[in-house]
């Protein structure tokens, strides 16, 4: 005889497996801030934020550099086997990998990634920009021109959409802080 499962039945662990699909989506999201709200440590000119199974760590090129020079920013992702993010361009409905910073000093910036993978998804009908693995942003951070000698921070965000071939987790915003100093101008050298 062939086992059967009732409609009721099926429902049920159709509904039981969801609770705990969503339940490890919004545990995700809630260890994301608890894992970047709790340091102790004092702001430096690096930070690694990790979400899960995405580990980023965002770098200045220098510590400190006068008001309108540039410093050079790096990100280097590790994804964990089996999962992606997504690149761009992608559709509105998935979230783009990105990287913004903030703060009093902080002027025109520019993110550089490189060229993601072109995946296609059987079960979605759909051929999509992904990063997998390990892999490296570029970027440069102007100092705004007139900004005063001191010491400054810049409050930064990573976006991203981690999936694998089975199921995306909700889209994450993972925080983090680089500290920096403005250093005086100094005039030209004497003649």
């Amino acid at each position: 005889m062939k086992p059967t499962i009732t409609k009721v039945a099926r429902n049920a662990i159709v509904g039981a497996f969801a609770s705990l699909l969503f339940a490890r989506i919004a545990f995700s999201a809630a260890s994301t801030d608890i894992l970047l709200g709790q340091s102790s440590a004092p702001p430096s000119s690096s930070a690694t934020v990790r979400a899960a199974d995405v580990e980023v760590t965002i770098a200045l090129s220098a510590d400190h550099a006068a008001a309108g020079q540039q410093l050079g920013v790096s990100a280097n992702f590790n994804i964990a086997p089996g999962w992606h993010i997504y690149g761009q361009p992608i559709a509105s409905n998935y979230t783009a990998t990105t990287i913004t910073m903030e703060g009093d000093a902080a002027g025109a910036q520019s993110m550089v990634f490189p060229k993601p993978e072109m995946v296609k998804f059987e079960a979605l009908g759909e051929t999509l920009p992904v990063y997998k693995g390990s892999f490296k942003a570029t970027g440069k951070l102007m100092i705004k021109p007139g900004t005063k000698p001191g010491d400054y921070t810049l409050a930064g965000t990573v976006k991203f959409q981690e999936c694998n071939d089975s199921i995306c987790k909700m889209p994450q915003s993972a925080s983090f802080i680089l500290a920096f100093k403005v250093d005086p101008m100094t005039g030209p050298a004497p003649k």
